[in-house]
């Protein structure tokens, strides 16, 4: 196959590649959508069509993990008429970031080009949204599932804190301040607004693993301990949103009338 016609072979095939003899052909983009444009022009008498571009990659692999030796391309050009026309290449999604030297061929001549893969993060984290049901205890493990189809290694640190919120919109928050607040002064009633809004951070939620790096490629089984604040409060409920990467995780926690250990508990009623 190649930059051939359905009824001519690529030596009869009038359409080939144009441009001056030190001519050289760009492709830039992450692997699988590296596009360029490739200058054609028919030197038959009659108009011609090709549906695909040869090219000698030496090591790349295509979209299908197969050596990458051609990809589809189509261009429709009367008698003598000559076009610069976009094309795509798709390449194994793995492909690492870097320039690439190549040989692409259209017709009777063949052109050399650089492709320059960009740099692709790509975490897919199932499940994206959790539930924990805290009682007496202060953590809990959950298993998740992470991918890596980007073409760069990933490091998955071992601990990360984020702010965990009383889910209390800031309309019914407000609401609630200003009920507790004394109506004595506008003072007060800002005070008691701004007290209760500084209260819907329900201190800070460690998450915990082992710290791996997430070859490209790669999908990993991993167990996640999330390790509750004491600040919470019992029949609550708390939401955060994690982010790893690119791979958002959603966290809903609900408290129970018994909230962490009896420690906690203990300290709290002090």
């Amino acid at each position: 196959m190649g930059a051939t016609d359905n009824t001519r072979s690529s030596q009869e095939q009038a359409i080939h590649l144009a441009g001056p003899e030190n001519s050289r052909l760009f492709f830039s983009g992450p692997p699988r959508a590296l596009t360029g444009t490739i200058p054609l022009i028919n030197s038959g008498a009659d108009k011609q069509k090709i549906r695909s571009v040869a090219v000698s990659t030496g090591d790349l692999m295509g979209a299908a993990g197969l050596p990458f030796r051609e990809f589809p391309f189509y261009a429709r050009l009367g008698p003598g008429e000559q076009a610069n026309i976009s094309g795509k290449m798709m390449l194994d999604r793995k492909t690492p970031p870097g320039n690439y030297d190549v040989r692409i061929t259209v017709g009777a001549r063949t052109l050399p080009a650089t492709v320059y893969v960009t740099e692709v993060v790509d975490l897919r984290v199932q499940p994206r949204q959790i539930t924990i049901l805290a009682g007496s205890h202060s953590s809990h493990t959950r298993e998740f599932i992470l991918e890596n189809l980007g073409n760069v290694d990933l490091p998955i640190g071992a601990q990360c804190e984020v702010p965990l919120f009383e889910s209390l919109d800031l309309v019914s928050s407000m609401v609630t301040g200003l009920h507790k607040a004394g109506k004595d002064s506008a003072e007060s009633m800002v005070r008691g607004l701004l007290r209760e809004w500084s209260e819907l951070q329900a201190g800070t939620l460690v998450i915990k693993r082992d710290a791996k790096i997430l070859r490209a490629g790669q999908k990993a089984a991993i167990d996640v301990e999330f390790r509750l604040p004491p600040e919470l409060k019992p029949v609550r409920r708390y939401h955060t949103n994690l982010q790893l990467y690119n791979a958002p995780v959603s966290v809903d926690i609900y408290t129970t009338a018994k909230i962490g250990s009896s420690q906690n508990r203990k300290s709290r009623s002090q």
